[in-house]
C-alpha cells in the first residue's frame, strides 16, 4: 500500500464514540431485517449499472453490504464469479437461508486482507454502506477496495450528499386526518426525537465531511456526509480515477441542474483503479 494511502487510512478526524460502534447496535439487531424488505434497485443504481454494465458483465464481482440480498439477485447471475459480503451476522443468516446457493462471507469492508490482491474486476457498495464508519475507517476501506481490484477495475458506491438541502433537518411530525394513523405517526416522531437528542453530542461538522443523524433507522445511526468534490479528492488519494457520479433521479451530476443535486439525499460514484 503506498505511503500516502497508509497515512490517509490512519487519519481519524473525529472525537467521541466512533460511528461504527453506534451503528453496529442497529445493524446487528434482529429487527434490522424489517428495514430491508425492498427487492428492487433504485433509479440511481439502475442508471449507473446500465451505463457501466461492461464493468461487471461476465467479470469477477465483489458486492459489499449485501444485507438481505437485494442487489445479489441482479448482479450474481451476470457475474463470472460473484462474492457478497456483509459484516452483520443477522443479515448473513437471513441471506444464506433465503439464497443458499449464493456465495457469501462475513467480512468487514475496512479489512479485506483475507481476499487476494487484484482478485476482482468490479466492486458494488450501495445503500451508503461506506458512510456507516468513521473517517479513518472510510479511508481504510477505500484503500482495501483499491487493493483487491485489478488494474482498471471499477467501483460503484453511494454516499450521503452533504449538499442535500435537508441534510441538517431533524425529525418532523407528519400529519394525518386518520386518528389511528396520527397516533402511529406521533409514536414514530417521539422515537425519532429521542434518538436525535441522544446522539446530539456525537454530530460533527468539519471542512471535509460531517457526521449526522438522519431519517434512516429513525435517527438512531450516525452517518458520514460528504460533498462531491471532497469525495473525488478521497478517491484520487486512494489510487482511483474518478469517472462519473449520479443523482437520485438517475441523471449524471455533470448534466444535472443544481436543484437535482440539492434534492439528492445521496449520490452514486463511479471510479476506476489507476
Amino acid at each position: 500500500m503506498p505511503a500516502m494511502m497508509q497515512t490517509l487510512a490512519m487519519r481519524a478526524g473525529i472525537s467521541g464514540r466512533p460511528p461504527e460502534l453506534i451503528n453496529a447496535r442497529v445493524y446487528h439487531a434482529r429487527r434490522v431485517l424489517a428495514n430491508y424488505r425492498d427487492c428492487t434497485l433504485t433509479v440511481m443504481e439502475t442508471a449507473a449499472l446500465l451505463k457501466y454494465q461492461p464493468g461487471f458483465f461476465n467479470r469477477d464481482v465483489l458486492d459489499i453490504g449485501i444485507g438481505t440480498g437485494r442487489t445479489s439477485r441482479y448482479l450474481a447471475p451476470l457475474a463470472r464469479c460473484y462474492l457478497g459480503i456483509d459484516y452483520s451476522p443477522v443479515m448473513l443468516r437471513h441471506v444464506t437461508a433465503a439464497m443458499p446457493e449464493l456465495p457469501v462471507r462475513q467480512l468487514d469492508m475496512s479489512d479485506l486482507s483475507s481476499l487476494d490482491a487484484a482478485s476482482f474486476d468490479f466492486i458494488f457498495a450501495p445503500n451508503n454502506v461506506l458512510d456507516a464508519v468513521s473517517h479513518g475507517l472510510r479511508l481504510r476501506s477505500l484503500c482495501h477496495w483499491q487493493r483487491v481490484l485489478r488494474p482498471g477495475g471499477m467501483v460503484l458506491f453511494s454516499a450521503h450528499n452533504r449538499s442535500y438541502r435537508y441534510a441538517l433537518r431533524g425529525p418532523r411530525l407528519a400529519l394525518s386526518r386518520n386518528p389511528v394513523t396520527q397516533a402511529r405517526l406521533l409514536l414514530r416522531f417521539a422515537r425519532c426525537s429521542v434518538n436525535y437528542l441522544r446522539l446530539a453530542g456525537e454530530r460533527l461538522q468539519t471542512d471535509e465531511f460531517a457526521l449526522l443523524t438522519d431519517t434512516g433507522h429513525e435517527y438512531s445511526c450516525l452517518h458520514y456526509y460528504i460533498e462531491r468534490d471532497a469525495q473525488y479528492a478521497q478517491l484520487r488519494a486512494c489510487g482511483f480515477t474518478c469517472v462519473d457520479s449520479f443523482c437520485h433521479s438517475g441523471c449524471s451530476v455533470a448534466a444535472a441542474a443544481d436543484g437535482e443535486v440539492l434534492g439528492s439525499p445521496s449520490l452514486m460514484y463511479v471510479a476506476r483503479k489507476q
